[in-house]
C-alpha cells in the first residue's frame, strides 16, 4: 500500500480527484433519492388544458381556459386532498408491524382522491365541449375520427 502513495505525485492527485468525484456523485444521487417527490405536479392539469387548447380555434380555446379557470379552486382543493391522502400510506408502510388492512384502505382513499382530479378534468371538458364550435370539436379529434 505504501508503494501506491509513494513516488509519483500525479497518482496521488488522480486518486484524490477520483475520490472527490465519487463523493460528489454519491451526494448527488442521495439528494435525488431523499428529496421529497411531488406526487402530483401542480402544472399537470394546466399542461393538459394547454395542449388541448393549442389544437383549437382561439375562440374555443378561450372557452376551455375560461371554464378551467372557473374550476381552479376545485382543482386546488382536490390536489390538496390527494397530497394529504398520500401521507397516510407512507406512514403506514414505515410502521412495525405492517397493518395491511389499514394500508389497503389508505391506498384506496388516495386513489379516490386522485380520481376526483380526473373527474374534474372530465367535467371541465364536458362543459367546454357543449359550448365549443363544431370546427373546434372536430379539431380535437383530428385524424382520430372513426372511418
Amino acid at each position: 500500500m505504501r508503494q501506491w502513495f509513494s513516488g509519483k505525485p500525479w497518482r496521488n492527485g488522480l486518486l484524490l480527484v477520483s475520490l472527490c468525484l465519487n463523493a460528489v456523485l454519491v451526494g448527488y444521487l442521495a439528494s435525488l433519492w431523499l428529496r421529497p417527490q411531488q406526487p402530483l405536479q401542480e402544472a399537470s392539469v394546466p399542461r393538459v388544458i394547454e395542449r388541448v387548447a393549442a389544437r383549437l380555434p382561439s375562440a374555443d380555446a378561450d372557452i376551455l381556459w375560461r371554464i378551467y379557470r372557473s374550476k381552479q379552486n376545485e382543482f386546488a382543493a382536490a390536489r390538496s386532498d390527494y397530497v394529504q391522502a398520500l401521507v397516510r400510506p407512507i406512514r403506514l408502510i414505515g410502521e412495525e408491524p405492517l397493518d395491511a388492512e389499514a394500508l389497503r384502505k389508505a391506498l384506496v382513499d388516495s386513489r379516490d382522491k386522485r380520481l376526483r382530479i380526473g373527474d374534474l378534468v372530465i367535467e371541465t371538458f364536458l362543459e367546454a365541449l357543449s359550448q365549443m364550435s363544431t370546427d373546434g370539436r372536430r379539431r380535437l379529434v383530428g385524424r382520430i375520427g372513426l372511418r
